[in-house]
């Protein structure tokens, strides 16, 4: 029998939570700590594709997610200036005939309650007001501002994209927290508003998300809690603190920044009662998401915060919490437990890379400015990959819509996160040894067995 852990999560958002459930339904003991003095329903929508969706089933939320949430028919990208469709992407029912599961639109807060109910049924110890002073990764002990101090076998730093945990690791060392060009101004319009206009009401009656895509800018927008709001984020040029609450954005400013812009997107701003301004930002890319001790691991945006151009942040928080749970059910004891984090680490961070890298690009696809570039992107979008011949050998051209690539799409949504653990620890952990296996070794496994696609757009 695989031996029960004490593992302190540092962290209640969506990483944290998902990761808690999943340890403490593989017989860990798990407490939470939670800077904020109670945990309350923030942010707006939040896209819930395949590949979490599977897990978000693993955990057992599965049927309160999908009664909560939209089911859209697809993703559609149209044109700034005019809202002619260029590119979509089928969601419903494609998604769960490809892959299993359907693709969710959700409010972030429905999805978090989801889970922090899950986790206070399963026993998770959650603590609120405990903010991190300080980790001892020799000790495996974090010592919270009230001086408390609290012993583990091992932590997880679920904390964000400011990571005190990994800030604590890394030292003078830390990382880079990249500011995008961009802000997300952030509402939702209430839809009972969208139903007395004969315009805009069939975009909050179709569950389709809309992307309007033009020069250093795009708009995505979708109905969430059963039409009664719409989502409607506008990202362009601005700058504030990266983790900064939201601050109000003037109105006037978003009607001057949209007005050559699809008169449809007017009439939602004319119509929305507040706007809230979020810094994008993604992390510089590191290596070393495990402590030197072997005793502290960071999961989620604490380890690759990335931009939402992709609507892949919180999925792969999900994914990680999963093959977290997978490495430490082959310990025999904590002896084991330094190596299967390292394995954890070179199971995830290639993958979390990759789609780091395809968000970024993701938003430079869409914010080219009008010519021959724009061009070629927006026949690309309509008419999909093409063979051609290049040097006299056959290539494929991949479509510029990341959601809709022959090769990227499954790579990205029909990924099994405990399946390919599995797969991975059955060819590479040896309990009797503590050394990974040549890391070259590793990478050759995971791109033939996750069949990683070399570009990202």
């Amino acid at each position: 029998m695989a031996p029960s852990f004490d593992i302190v999560i540092v962290g209640a958002g969506v990483a944290g939570l998902a990761a808690s459930i999943s340890l403490v339904g593989a017989g860990h003991r798990v407490k939470i700590l939670e800077a904020a003095p109670q945990l309350t329903e923030i942010g707006a929508g939040i896209q819930v594709p395949p590949n979490s969706v599977r897990l978000l089933s693993r955990l057992g939320v599965y049927d309160e997610v999908a009664r909560l949430a939209t089911w859209p028919r697809k993703i559609t990208i149209k044109r700034w200036q005019n809202g002619v469709e260029i590119g979509s992407t089928p969601l419903l029912p494609k998604m769960e005939e490809t892959y299993g599961f359907p693709y969710f639109l959700i409010h972030r807060g429905d999805l978090h309650k989801v889970l922090l109910m899950k986790a206070q049924e399963v026993g998770v110890d959650i603590l609120t007001s405990s903010f991190v002073s300080s980790v001892d990764e020799d000790a495996c002990s974090i010592t919270l501002g009230n001086g408390s101090v609290h012993m583990a076998d091992v932590i997880v730093g679920a904390d964000g994209i400011k990571s005190r945990v990994r800030k604590s690791l890394l030292g003078s060392g830390d990382v880079e927290i990249r500011p995008d060009p961009n802000c997300a101004y952030r509402t939702l319009i209430p839809g009972e508003l969208m139903l007395q206009d004969p315009v805009l009401k069939p975009l909050i009656e179709s569950p389709t998300a809309t992307c309007w895509i033009g020069h250093k800018g795009h708009v995505m927008a979708y109905p969430i809690r059963n039409g009664t709001l719409y989502n409607f984020v506008m990202c362009h040029p601005g700058s504030v603190p990266v983790g900064k609450p939201n601050e109000n954005a003037p109105l006037d400013d978003m009607r001057a920044r949209y007005k050559d812009w699809d008169p449809i997107i007017t009439r939602l701003i004319n119509i929305v009662p507040q706007c809230l301004k979020w810094q994008n930002a993604e992390l510089e890319k590191f290596d070393d998401w495990s402590s030197k001790s072997g005793k502290a691991v960071l999961i989620g945006d604490a380890c690759h915060g990335m931009v939402p151009y992709m609507a892949q942040g919180a999925a792969m928080a999900i994914e990680d919490g999963i093959t977290l749970t997978e490495c430490l059910g082959r310990a025999e004891s904590t002896k084991d437990i330094p190596a299967l984090l390292r394995h954890f680490v070179n199971l995830r961070r290639d993958r979390c890379h990759i789609i780091l890298d395809a968000a970024r690009n993701n938003g430079d696809i869409w914010h080219l400015p009008d010519g021959p570039e724009q061009e070629k992107r927006d026949q690309g979008m309509r008419e999909g990959p093409k063979e051609t011949i290049v040097a006299d050998q056959s290539a494929k051209i991949e479509n510029p819509n990341r959601w809709s690539d022959p090769s990227f799409q499954p790579w990205m949504f029909g990924f099994d996160a405990a399946a390919e653990a599995n797969r991975y620890l059955d060819q590479h952990w040896k309990p009797s040894k503590d050394d990974l296996v040549d890391v070259d070794q590793q990478t050759s496994f995971l791109e033939r067995s996750l069949a990683v696609p070399v570009a990202t757009g």
